[in-house]
């Protein structure tokens, strides 16, 4: 077995011990060590392959950092696994005539979901104008090509967290005494991560109808600023369509999310309460009642 082969083979029984709750995930100590063999290997065969193993351990690593609380210290891996990560994007992309191949696909996903989890960390260690820049380069990298199915599904996480990072900047001006942030600002990134992840939407995948949710929940917040509450009320109804298919009672509940921003709605345009307030009994099944269909 070739030593980047075997390198990969550590790599996934690492990551399914990460993502197993019920056993102990690898410590930061052990990615270092993967990652520091990988660009061993890169050294005597400079790959595409092993580049991209290189970038995996290096974001776990990152990821491993920030979930054991030290999110300062995620952002130098993270950053390693970025540039890993475009330079594996970039050699693909150059050998593929098809920019939609299932190669350059996988590659730009990992580089759009690293740099997502890479702009958390930038916001956990309180480097909020560093996390909008990664996120408006993730952005940018995703509008280069045409994206495939799973960069398209990464893609539309950008735009989602990018809004939460632009509203979280319009709100922190605000409490300071003013903001030059024009709030349609989040409101358009919220608006092309619902046209985005409309397009990514399967009826047989929970998790992508849970993504929709809660980007129409973040549109629902950005159209309160914006002053748009007859659109609010259209939102407001497709999020609970949604809402109400989803499990109840269980972290994927997005019932208090929704209930929350249309409560804010309902205070901010009184005229429109009543039907805002019709919208949120629809994410609400009773007994008796057949959920909605979409």
């Amino acid at each position: 077995m070739e030593a980047r082969e075997r390198l990969d083979r550590e790599y996934e029984q690492l990551r399914e011990q990460q993502v197993d709750p019920a056993r102990r995930g690898p410590t930061p100590a052990q990615w270092q060590s993967l990652a520091d063999r990988y660009r061993n290997a890169l050294r005597d065969r400079p790959d595409v392959d092993t580049t991209r193993g290189l970038a995996r351990a290096l974001w776990r690593l990152s990821m491993a950092l920030h979930a054991a609380g030290d999110p300062a210290g995620a952002l130098g891996p993270g950053r390693q696994a970025v540039a890993e990560f475009d330079a594996a994007f970039r050699k693909t992309l150059g050998w593929n005539a098809d920019e939609q191949s299932p190669a350059v696909d996988a590659v730009l996903a990992e580089l759009l979901v690293a740099r997502c989890d890479l702009a958390e960390a930038a916001a956990a260690a309180g480097k909020p104008g560093e996390r909008i820049r990664i996120l408006e380069d993730a952005r940018e990298a995703g509008r280069s090509i045409a994206a495939g199915p799973r960069s398209l599904r990464a893609l539309g996480t950008v735009h989602h967290n990018l809004s939460v990072a632009e509203m979280s900047r319009l709100v922190d001006g605000f409490r300071r005494g003013g903001t030059d942030v024009d709030p349609m600002v989040p409101a358009l990134s919220a608006s092309r991560a619902v046209e985005i992840r409309l397009k990514a939407l399967t009826p047989a995948d929970p998790l992508s109808m849970w993504e929709l949710a809660n980007t129409y929940i973040q549109y629902l917040r950005c159209l309160g600023l914006v002053k748009e509450p007859a659109r609010a009320v259209e939102v407001a109804k497709l999020a609970a369509d949604l809402v109400a298919l989803l499990p109840q009672g269980t972290i994927a509940d997005l019932h208090p999310q929704l209930a929350e921003a249309v409560g804010m709605l309902r205070i901010a345009y009184p005229a429109h309460a009543r039907a805002l307030g019709r919208a949120l009994e629809d994410a609400r099944p009773r007994r008796g009642w057949r959920r909605r269909r979409i």
